[in-house]
């Protein structure tokens, strides 16, 4: 107990950096301990990229990982099972809900005696992590999106101010009664008639890819 505390404090201290988490308890080992290899699935986290916290004990149920995970201030934990037969090892693995201790999602798979356990436990791990309900609000992809949508508008907006005001050069232009004014109000008509198109393509091209990214991707 004085174990399991001390480790619920040192993951709470960590978790309050990252609230996305998951709690990962050690496997229950079955059968012989050997063909189990229960360790393979701590590797196989490792490995996950960065998604768990290693409990570093055995959690006994679904509802033991959900108080452990819940008590470090995390949303999820992963309580496992590892059985070792002749003929390979079995995997069970549960993701837990800490707010109400029920299982959300499961995984079970066999390894082949010597094959490798660690790329198809860090499968499993991963789809357990998809089987968790989206963030709140919206994701980041769509706020990217839009904020590229929104960056091609303000380009637009800034070609057709550049475009009026080149206008206004060019009537300058065309109104100048000496030289020296007239090659000044043409160059200006010049310099923002080619930002006007410049802002205008980078605009467009701006809202294509950002409503593209939306809605095909």
């Amino acid at each position: 107990m004085a174990l399991s505390g001390a480790l619920t404090l040192t993951l709470a201290l960590v978790a309050g950096a990252s609230q996305d988490r998951l709690l990962l308890c050690r496997p229950r080992v079955a059968g012989d301990p050997v063909l189990a290899r229960g360790d393979a699935l701590a590797e196989a986290a490792r490995k996950a990229g960065g998604k768990f916290l290693d409990y570093g004990v055995t959690c006994e149920d679904v509802a033991e990982g959900a108080r452990a995970a819940r008590r470090a201030g995390l949303a999820y934990a992963v309580a496992a099972g590892a059985e070792g037969r002749l003929e390979g090892s079995r995997f069970v693995l549960v993701l837990a809900d800490a707010a109400n201790e029920t299982e959300r999602a499961r995984r079970t798979l066999e390894v082949a005696p010597g094959a490798d356990a660690v790329k198809p436990l860090r499968a499993a791990l991963r789809e357990l992590v998809r089987a968790l309900p989206p963030p709140p609000g919206p994701s980041p992809a769509r706020v990217a999106a839009w904020t590229t949508v929104g960056a091609g508008v303000a380009a637009v907006a800034a070609g057709t101010l550049l475009a009026l005001s080149a206008r206004s050069a060019a009537d300058g232009a065309n109104a100048a009664t000496d030289p020296a004014s007239y090659t000044r109000s043409r160059q200006t008509w010049e310099d923002r008639r080619r930002w006007s198109g410049i802002s205008f393509a980078a605009g467009g091209a701006a809202i294509a890819a950002g409503l593209t990214w939306r809605f095909v991707f």
